[in-house]
């Protein structure tokens, strides 16, 4: 009775990254806590200050990791992200509207830096959580908690601005409070054979994230040249991306992909190749929809980058806070020199629509190559998939159970892994077993955490190489117990 208590409550604090993403939509999509207007910002963009500070942010969390990582490990800082991010959040709006001259100035940039170290840190901190745990279900936890962000954004988009600011500010204290209570989620024991991250090109694939961030911080800097007379738009859109990442949360719920990380990745060049040509076809009529599928494409990106820079940082024993963070910083940096360009552009005395147009023009021309030579599904099977050492003198039998000996499987494990490694699903596995399918479940999931996997893929490459997990090691140690 117990298992079947624990799955649906651990299924739902997993959701808690949603809180995160919902700070993130708001602040940086309205002027609900970066004001646009007032006593301080009447000639300013407060929201170009905040992203120089959140990508000054990441870079000091990334140097604070040598020290302190990992920092799901220490209270302090699940304390230190909620409030800093809490009171940056409400003191912002006070004094970009009531304040002016120096004196404003200095107070905002303190508020906005707290907020965005706050940030910084708090998602680095889901990072860390992410990449150790055994579900199987990473990648449609981080979909699901995508959507559940626009939900969120909603609610707070439909309540007068005070009411909004205090939901905000709510938004970081409520993540960090869920992530605290996942300290107990299930783990993957660390892989007896780690990944060489020598083999990853890690320069070219952040080059590639930068790339695609400035077209992002382009592209969002001109929507408001292709939308004039439509205050809307940001939300259109974004009620557009985030029905389509609730549609793909709905499939990937339905149906079962061996690897979550190329199911995030197809979306990512095509949405946004996609939304920009529709807004350079239709750019009075329908600019949401262009605008939308970018957003749409740049959030799986996000996801996509969350899941396999942390996947790679405990394959390869590194900290995750320097694999994810400089994936994060690499975006950050990109978004924010995007939206410098944009500014630049449009303030122009050259600025026209001839010149809108080329610049979107030369945006799918990179974005094209990128995806075909640069950043490809290869490329991330590279980075996500363990490369295979055939062992073909042995069937598939031998080889699950030299696993399961391994790794300490039980008799029902050691049943269930070979109907993994056959391609069957949970749904068969209950039915061939004669077993319910919450119990099938939780032998998958105690499979993947003995085995020190990620998902299914990363099981038929154990199964394939025998990197597994450290339950292998204490095999070959009669003298010392098995982890449990």
């Amino acid at each position: 009775m117990r298992e079947s208590i624990e799955g649906p409550f651990a299924d739902w604090r997993l959701l808690g990254l949603g809180f995160w993403q919902a700070w993130q939509i708001v602040t940086m999509c309205t002027n609900t806590v970066a004001p646009t207007e007032g006593l301080l910002f009447s000639e300013g963009n407060a929201l170009l200050v905040l992203l120089v500070l959140m990508t000054v942010a990441y870079g000091a969390v990334v140097v604070m990791s040598r020290w302190f990582a990992p920092f799901v490990s220490r209270g302090a800082f699940y304390v230190a992200a909620a409030a800093l991010m809490a009171a940056g959040t409400v003191a912002m709006p006070l004094v970009g509207l009531f304040c002016e001259g120096a004196l404003g100035w200095g107070l905002f940039i303190a508020a906005a830096g707290a907020a965005a170290l706050g940030n910084a840190l708090l998602l680095i901190m889901w990072g860390e959580l992410w990449s150790a745990l055994a579900t199987g279900r990473v990648g449609r936890h981080l979909y699901a908690s995508y959507t559940f962000a626009f939900v969120l954004f909603f609610v707070t988009y439909a309540v007068p601005e005070p009411a909004a600011v205090g939901l905000t500010a709510a938004f970081p204290v409520a993540s960090a409070a869920v992530l605290y209570a996942c300290r107990r989620e299930p783990r993957r024991e660390p892989s007896v054979v780690p990944l060489d991250v020598r083999t990853i090109p890690v320069a070219r694939l952040l080059v590639c994230l930068f790339v695609i961030s400035v077209i992002w911080g382009l592209t969002q800097g001109m929507v408001v040249t292709f939308a004039e007379g439509d205050p809307l738009v940001v939300p259109k859109a974004l009620l557009l991306a985030g029905g389509g990442i609730g549609a793909i949360t709905l499939s990937m719920m339905v149906t079962s992909s061996p690897s979550e990380a190329l199911t995030l990745y197809r979306p990512v060049i095509p949405a946004v190749l996609a939304g920009i040509v529709l807004l350079l076809l239709k750019p009075d009529v329908y600019p949401f929809l262009g605008t939308g599928l970018i957003i749409m494409g740049i959030y799986c990106l996000d996801m996509l980058m969350m899941l396999v820079s942390t996947d790679v940082a405990f394959r390869g024993r590194i900290p995750v806070a320097l694999s994810f963070g400089l994936a994060v910083l690499a975006t950050r940096a990109g978004t924010l020199a995007g939206s410098v360009g944009a500014d630049w552009l449009i303030f122009s005395p050259w600025w026209s629509a001839q010149l809108r147009t080329d610049v979107c023009l030369i945006a799918i021309l990179l974005l094209a190559v990128i995806g075909m030579l640069f950043f490809t599904v290869a490329d991330v099977q590279k980075l996500y998939v363990t490369p295979r050492m055939q062992r073909a003198d042995e069937s598939l039998e031998q080889k699950c159970a030299a696993v399961a000996a391994m790794c300490h499987l039980t008799n029902r494990e050691s049943e269930v892994i070979v109907l993994l490694a056959r391609g069957r699903t949970v749904p068969y596995i209950s039915d061939e077993l004669s077993i319910a399918q919450g119990t099938a479940k939780h032998h998958v999931s105690n499979i993947y955490r003995k085995v020190g996997v990620f998902d299914r893929q990363g099981l038929l490459d154990a199964i394939e190489q025998g990197g597994v997990g450290r339950s292998a090691l204490a095999a070959d140690r009669p003298d010392r117990p098995a982890r449990a």
